[in-house]
């Protein structure tokens, strides 16, 4: 089955994603009082990066994005962390220091417009 695209996602694969992908990024959602957190786990690329951006779409208000289980993050994902924010979402990670993840933020300047941080409770106290 083809990805459908994701509303205001413009880096969305026309290949068939297969189940095999599909277990390539885990999404868990939860709903606090103040913030949503959602905790990505696995890969975030070219074919993964929709279910990421459909997930961040639908949650209200603020939005913790826990990235310290990706192990990888291309730059399909990086797109859908700046769609986020351009739409006006308050959006901020959890990416540790010396992960692949956090070196792809920062090479990309991503942390010059998101907040980072190293450890979930140092985001969610902020």
């Amino acid at each position: 089955m083809t990805r459908p695209r994701a509303e205001g996602a413009n880096l969305v694969s026309d290949e068939p994603c297969t189940p095999i992908t599909e277990r390539l990024l885990e999404l868990a959602v939860e709903h606090r009082p103040e913030v949503s957190v959602v905790r990505a786990a696995g890969e975030i690329d070219l074919c993964t990066a929709p279910r990421l951006a459909e997930t961040l779409a639908g949650q209200p208000g603020p939005v913790v994005l826990d990235l310290s289980r990706v192990g990888f993050l291309s730059a399909a994902g990086v797109q859908v962390v700046l769609d986020v924010c351009a739409r006006g979402c308050q959006l901020c990670l959890v990416a540790p220091r010396g992960t692949q993840v956090c070196r792809v933020l920062d090479l990309t300047g991503v942390t010059a417009v998101v907040s980072r941080f190293e450890e979930l409770g140092d985001a969610l106290g902020a």
